[in-house]
């Protein structure tokens, strides 16, 4: 309801020109009414780029910092009336396209797909491929069903916003019983703005090679401390390559071994190993669930190669985790 016209205090605005600034005022409301909504609609904004002190709570005096909330509230409209309409847990790629039809009637600009060339220290090391980009980079979505957005999956994405160079990167999440969805804007449009600082391991009595295996540790912390988690196995071998050259660290890629059995050749089987030194015969991958399997294969081909020591590297999670395995 607008307020009664001030003509009590005898003011002199006519009631046009009062109705007309009540007007704007309440334009003006209604705006930030719409601000407020969007605010607490969409899951806010600094849940890992903030100091761990920090509560990642947008407030009003945010306001001026949240990006592109016009056009984060017609994307949510469309991410919302797609899982209405379709519900969740089918798969990524029907929401990518639903996604893609929703953004068009609404005339906002989109791509599926986009694909983006990933480097590693200046050299070209992989390909990653946006699910949706929308106004020439303004946001990425990473679209997901799961059971609910996990710590991985922000952490790939801020990975997917250095690449890309995006403004802003939503996770969206369809596998739960209400869409899900967080922000993750880009404040790191340059890359780290710390610098990887490594800390050796005390030497344990009896280890193999000890100063090599903690090069080679050091090297695959390095690589995913600059690309973080996300990509595929290829584009962590790579960098793992490229790394393991900078260290002045030696190493073989070992592409392809043959299968033997009572002397008879069977054939070649993919490896894609990396030797390192001669000594320490390293695998990398990036791969959400692993078993025994990986690590018993891994013997094999040591055997193989006649190598003591190897390396299991897993470059999946928020974390890499290394394991070791000896034969004897």
């Amino acid at each position: 309801m607008l307020p009664t016209p001030p003509s009590a205090r005898g003011t002199r605005v006519t009631r046009g020109r009062w109705f007309e600034r009540s007007q704007t005022k309440h334009n003006s409301e209604l705006r930030n009414q719409r601000i407020r909504f969007i605010l607490n609609s969409l899951s806010c904004c600094l849940p890992i780029l903030l100091p761990l002190t920090a509560k990642p709570v947008c407030t009003e005096d945010m306001v001026g910092q949240l990006i592109h909330p016009e056009l984060s509230y017609e994307v949510r409209g469309v991410l919302l009336h797609v899982y209405n309409t379709l519900g969740p847990m089918l798969k990524e790629e029907y929401y990518e396209q639903a996604i893609a039809v929703g953004l068009d009637k609404r005339q906002i600009r989109c791509e599926t797909q986009k694909t983006f060339e990933v480097y590693y220290e200046d050299e070209r090391v992989g390909l990653y491929r946006v699910d949706v980009w929308i106004e020439d980079g303004k946001i990425l979505l990473e679209i997901k069903v799961a059971p609910g957005i996990q710590p991985v999956h922000k952490a790939q994405a801020i990975s997917y916003l250095k690449v890309s160079h995006a403004d802003l990167a939503m996770v969206v999440n369809f596998g739960g019983a209400s869409l899900e969805d967080e922000r993750l804007p880009n404040f790191l449009p340059n890359g780290h703005t710390e610098e990887f600082v490594w800390q050796s391991s005390p030497t344990t009595e009896g280890l193999l090679y000890p100063d090599l295996t903690d090069a080679i540790r050091r090297a695959c912390h390095r690589v995913h401390f600059m690309l973080g988690p996300g990509f595929l196995h290829q584009v962590y071998r790579r960098a793992t390559m490229i790394e393991l050259r900078r260290s002045d660290l030696n190493y073989e890629y070992v592409k392809q071994l043959p299968v033997e059995y009572e002397g008879i050749l069977l054939g070649h089987q993919a490896a894609r190993l990396i030797l390192v030194e001669g000594k320490v015969l390293l695998a990398v991958f990036a791969l959400n669930e692993t078993d025994g399997s990986m690590a018993q294969q891994l013997k094999a081909r040591m055997r193989r190669l006649d190598v003591d020591l190897g390396l299991l590297a897993n470059f999946y999670g928020t974390r890499l985790t290394i394991t070791s395995i000896r034969i004897g």
